[in-house]
């Protein structure tokens, strides 16, 4: 009986010992239980899996693009609007008398500036009615006409051959200190030289480089039209020179009018 007992005791002891584990495979039960808790289900390995990243770096492009967009329409805007403004300005000085046009422009809700004042001159609205425009803008509050717009009206009067109102109005820009550039002056020496007026053409030119107003391409170019449209050969070989002289390129205007002059004199 005792031999029986002692030999069902190691037994009894190996059956203990593994229905208690030993520390060691206390963690390992537990990372097992722990790896069987998070793993997903079987559902959740089959959907794809996209990298939040990339999500947000779309998000982002679609509002980066979204911004873009809004702030192209808002330039487009205010061009789309001037230009609606600048023709209805036109067809009403076109079209109504300057009691109406001047009744009209009082109460349009709109900043009078040079570049607005300038392009309504620009539209080429009749010359007496651009005048009264140009003389009414002259009494809006803030507002000063400068080179520009001398110059855009100082063309028109030029172009319909009013050579003592263009004269007015350069004279009027000297005495009020307003800049006169190489463009006013350019202008000037066309329209006097349209008009027959080549000896005061030429004098604008001597003007306008005494004044410290240095010539552009565009100055040398007409200014040599000028002189080979009326027989002036020599004085005209002696500016291009001069401009070559002077560093200005030129351009394929310039070629143009030596071509002209080279086939019209054969």
């Amino acid at each position: 009986m005792l031999l029986k007992c002692s030999t069902s005791i190691p037994k009894l002891h190996g059956f203990l010992r593994n229905l208690v584990p030993s520390p060691s495979t206390k963690t390992k039960a537990k990372a097992v239980h722990f790896l069987n808790q998070h793993q997903p289900q079987s559902k959740q390995k089959n959907k794809p899996i996209v990298p939040f990243s990339r999500d947000n770096n779309t998000n982002m492009k679609k509002h980066k693009n979204l911004k873009l967009k809004l702030k192209e329409k808002k330039k487009d805007e205010p061009r789309v609007y001037t230009r609606n403004v600048i023709g209805k300005i036109y067809n009403t000085l076109k079209y109504s008398t300057w009691e109406t046009a001047e009744s009209e422009l009082n109460n349009l809700p709109l900043k009078w500036d040079s570049y607005t004042v300038n392009r309504v001159l620009k539209s080429h609205p009749p010359m007496e009615k651009a005048w009264l425009f140009f003389n009414w803008a002259s009494g809006l509050r803030g507002f000063k006409h400068d080179q520009y717009t001398y110059t855009t009206m100082l063309d028109i009067f030029g172009e319909a051959g009013r050579v003592s109102s263009m004269k007015h109005v350069f004279q009027t820009m000297q005495e009020k200190g307003i800049k006169v550039d190489s463009v006013t002056y350019t202008s000037m020496m066309h329209w006097l030289s349209s008009s027959g007026n080549v000896d005061e053409a030429m004098q604008v030119w001597e003007e306008m480089k005494s004044k410290g107003c240095y010539p552009t391409v565009v100055s040398y170019t007409a200014y040599m039209k000028i002189l080979f449209d009326n027989k002036k050969v020599k004085e005209a070989t002696r500016v291009y020179k001069e401009m070559i002289s002077s560093g200005v390129p030129p351009n394929c205007h310039t070629y143009t009018v030596l071509m002209d002059y080279l086939i019209g004199s054969g």
